[in-house]
């Protein structure tokens, strides 16, 4: 019994002697072999990692399923909430203020904001504002409700006023607003109005 335990630590330290040899070799040749058996070895495991973290996914129970059908509904809830398309987000940022309506006089306001972030410039707020509401009666006309100084990364406030009457007991968001800030086509949709 001993023989065969001083065999089997004879046999062990026989065959790792040749790694320690090529590890500890100055020849470039066998570093280089070396090295890239690591990084075969390293690469072999990301794919190994990637294909369980596949079969996981595969094997989930049938949760799954359930989940996508809440990010289906999930997206139709967020359908109804308010959107700003800015093609010029690189370097214009615009926010909503409010929309605010008068009951009375059956007219609406908006407010935005609007943030440059390239180089001091004036910019020009109207050109052809456009909205529709509720009932599908379109609000339109060639506007202009300025020009205004932006200096770098300060935040400017304008106002608009929504041409035409509009029937607040009927429209509670403006289903779409359009306007241009200097050579930007801004449009907004399902904005929620403000009624006082």
């Amino acid at each position: 019994m001993k023989k065969l335990i001083y065999f089997l630590i004879a046999f062990m330290f026989i065959s790792v002697i040749p790694e320690i040899a090529v590890a500890q070799s100055n020849d470039p040749f066998e570093q280089q072999t070396l090295k890239a058996r690591d990084n075969t070895t390293k690469r072999e495991k990301k794919i190994n990692r990637k294909k369980d973290a596949e079969s996981e996914v595969k094997e989930a129970p049938a949760e799954a399923p359930k989940q996508e059908v809440k990010k289906e509904s999930t997206k139709q809830v967020n359908a109804s909430e308010m959107t700003i398309s800015n093609p010029c987000d690189e370097w214009l940022d615009v926010e909503m203020v409010s929309l605010i309506g008068s009951k009375a006089n059956q007219t609406i306001k908006l407010t935005m904001k609007m943030t440059n972030h390239g180089l001091n410039k004036e910019i020009s707020v109207g050109g052809n504002f456009l909205a529709y509401d509720c009932e599908g009666e379109e609000h339109s006309r060639g506007y202009s409700s300025g020009y205004y100084n932006t200096l770098t990364d300060i935040p400017v406030k304008f106002t608009i006023e929504v041409p035409g009457k509009i029937n607040p007991s009927k429209t509670k968001v403006m289903p779409v607003m359009s306007f241009n800030l200097g050579d930007c086509r801004i449009e907004m949709r399902n904005v929620p109005i403000n009624w006082k």
